[in-house]
């Protein structure tokens, strides 16, 4: 009898979406992680004839796929959830949410309120989120207790108060994010001036200067709404776009938030220059901000990944809404059913996420020596039956919900929609009471 090699796990009788690059399916197939790898993956009577492993997971003829990467989000921000909604951006942000900020955004909510958000990303699917905010040591602590991974970045506001004060604290909040987390296995650290308007000219260069130094992304709002980039044409002749390249920003490590006022010149700027795209369907609606040109974007080649942006403006964290608005929109917007495909939705959650967060070698997409981020999805429900496209479904039919299971680095962080990792009672429990102080400001 020959003796079966180890693994940890081994996720069968599902259908495996690879999302490599040919977009190879494998039909009741299987998955072997060891460690935190994927160390073998086919059809599951050959993966089961091959290893033995210590936990073994049915997928009940579901969909074993890449965890969905969110490449931006402020996840502190769901304490505010709901708290300012149907205004236009400027006054959302100058009236309510600055002023929510300044009073209830310390260590305590930031932590409960990014440990909240960590568990509607697993629940949802997200193994991966990109956050710009406040307090992101305690963010960065929420991560690795919920298990997921993270990149993280104290957002850099430099119109209030002396620049180079805020500067420097914000450098000195950056170095002890990269000694605290040198050695994490999930959290890394990023770069983030909030955007060209509200940080000067130097510390946008300074900011640029820093994360090239340290082999960091650099990571901006650019080009949200028609505002702002009227008031940058007025003020310098430019759009933020023109602008951030003129002052030498913009490169394969710059990943630029939004981008939804972009002219053909912009596109052509930002494919020279490389730059990666995190799209926010959902929050550009709700903000009435626009619709970015995703299908131009993805016709001149450059990267386009998917965002929530935070539950303040969303409202929700959830992934499979952002393909399917995201899809929704380009058609609508261009009266062409056939741009920016669900195949290409899917692509944009997953392996564009990766490559926008420079982690395509490590996450994105199922292939032997990858880590192993992993979701199931069950399609033994109405809405998900009959499948004569998994790609459709998951970008026009499926939800969040639908998530039964979820592997981070190896790691069961849920089981048949039960969070291992947490107390996701618990956690309602904290961000209930720091609400109930908000609702009496």
């Amino acid at each position: 009898m020959v003796q079966k090699e180890k693994a940890d796990i081994i996720l069968y009788n599902g259908v495996v979406l690879t999302i490599n690059d040919s977009d190879e399916i494998i039909d009741d197939g299987a998955v072997a992680i060891k460690e935190n790898q994927i160390i073998d993956l086919g059809k599951s009577v050959d993966i089961k004839n091959k290893y033995e492993a210590k936990k073994e997971i049915d997928a009940n003829h579901g969909v074993i796929m890449p965890g969905l990467v969110n490449t931006h989000t402020h996840l502190a921000m769901s304490i505010f959830r709901g708290l300012a909604d149907d205004l236009p951006l400027d006054k959302w942000w100058s009236e309510h949410m600055f002023p929510a900020e300044e009073k209830f955004i310390n260590k305590d909510s930031a932590y409960w309120g990014s440990l909240l958000s960590c568990g509607e990303l697993i629940l949802s699917g997200t193994t991966t989120f990109c956050d710009m905010y406040f307090f992101e040591k305690e963010t960065g602590y929420a991560a690795e207790k919920a298990g997921i991974r993270g990149v993280i970045g104290e957002g850099i506001v430099s119109e209030f108060g002396d620049e180079n004060e805020i500067f420097d604290r914000k450098m000195e909040l950056t170095v002890e994010l990269l000694d605290k987390f040198e050695d994490s296995s999930l959290v890394s650290i990023a770069i983030e001036p909030h955007s060209c308007y509200t940080c000067s000219k130097e510390i946008l260069i300074k900011s640029k200067r820093f994360a090239d130094e340290n082999d960091l992304l650099f990571i901006t709002h650019l080009s949200e709404t028609k505002k702002e980039v009227e008031d940058m044409e007025n003020k310098l002749g430019m759009s933020p776009v023109e602008y951030l390249d003129k002052i030498g920003v913009l490169d394969e490590r710059t990943l630029a938030a939004h981008c939804v006022w972009l002219s053909d010149e912009d596109i052509e700027i930002l494919k020279k220059r490389d730059v990666k795209i995190s799209h926010c369907p959902n929050s550009n609606m709700k903000l009435a901000s626009g619709v970015a040109p995703v299908g131009k974007l993805s016709e001149g080649r450059v990267t386009v990944s998917l965002g929530t942006d935070g539950s303040a403006s969303n409202n929700n964290l959830d992934m499979f809404s952002e393909m399917s608005n995201a899809s929704k929109l380009a058609k609508v917007s261009t009266l062409n059913p056939e741009i920016v495909s669900a195949r290409e939705t899917v692509r944009m959650a997953t392996i564009n996420g990766a490559k926008s967060l420079g982690m395509e070698k490590d996450i994105g997409s199922l292939e032997i020596g990858k880590k192993a981020d992993v979701i199931i999805l069950n399609f033994n429900k109405p809405h998900l039956v009959p499948v004569y496209d998994y790609y459709s479904h998951l970008v026009y039919s499926a939800s969040g919900n639908d998530v039964q299971s979820c592997i981070i680095d190896g790691r069961i962080v849920m089981e048949n929609r039960n969070i291992l990792s947490l107390s996701v009672k618990e956690v309602m429990q904290k961000v209930n009471e720091i609400a109930q102080k908000i609702k009496a400001f």
